[in-house]
């Protein structure tokens, strides 16, 4: 045992922070949705959703300066604003709730985004003040809960007709924010232990590198291919927790 976690547990969240570091610096999300469905099927999710948002917030504030000038600012605020109230809620459901409740919710969450993405759900138009809202609000309860905003977003601006560089730095300044408003509300319901602290402390060094690779590939790597293999491993991962959630 390493500051509370097994060898098998750090195997498995070092080669998922290696893998979800890579899509993060690629696309601008992706980070949360594999670290988290990955983990869980060793880990509870309150021990990996709390360090999993710390490791973001290091991840998009090392990307925010490359982005910045691609960012949906009046979409950003909009989702913000609906992501806020929404935050708490969420990170009341993971301090509540058991751990096969959240992994059953973490993955069929996962599994109904990615599946919707795959399909190529499509809007005509770019989305309005009311769909950036609510996108917002569904985007802070999965935050707070599973550390996963992603799902959401990724849906928004893949389906809309916005350019795929405004999906990527909008993706990263929307959760820069909501990251950090969710470890504060994690801290005041006691979900923050010097355990979690160490373990992003370890697992740091792995994501500078692996974020610093995909910003490296951005540009010159087909995106499609890469967002059909994290499609994949996220379909696959999402089964394995669920699976796992209902067998217990």
């Amino acid at each position: 045992m390493l500051f509370g976690w097994t060898l098998e547990i750090w195997v498995l969240a070092a080669a998922a922070s290696l893998v979800a570091g890579v899509v993060r610096g690629f696309t601008g999300f992706g980070f949360a949705l594999i670290l988290v469905t990955a983990v869980t099927v060793l880990a509870p999710p309150s021990e990996i959703v709390p360090v999993s948002l710390l490791l973001d917030i290091f991840a998009g504030i090392r990307m925010l300066p490359h982005v910045h000038a691609d960012i949906d600012r009046r979409g950003s605020v909009l989702m913000v604003l609906g992501a806020l109230p929404a935050i708490p809620l969420g990170a009341l459901a993971l301090s509540a709730l058991s751990d096969d409740a959240m992994r059953l919710g973490i993955g069929v969450a996962v599994l109904v985004a990615t599946l919707a993405i795959a399909a190529g759900i499509g809007l005509k138009r770019v989305p309005g003040t009311g769909l950036k809202l609510a996108t917002g609000a569904t985007m802070g309860l999965l935050s707070g809960a599973a550390g996963i905003p992603g799902p959401p977003v990724i849906l928004l601006y893949l389906s809309s007709p916005l350019p795929v560089a405004t999906l990527r730095a909008t993706a990263v300044a929307v959760f820069l924010v909501t990251d950090l408003v969710s470890v504060v509300v994690m801290g005041f319901y006691g979900l923050l232990t010097m355990h979690l602290l160490l373990h992003c402390l370890v697992l740091i060094p792995i994501v500078e590198g692996a974020v610093f690779l995909g910003r490296r590939l951005y540009g010159r790597a087909d995106p499609g291919t890469v967002k059909r293999a994290a499609l994949v491993l996220l379909a696959t991962l999402a089964v394995v927790v669920i699976g796992r959630s209902l067998l217990n």
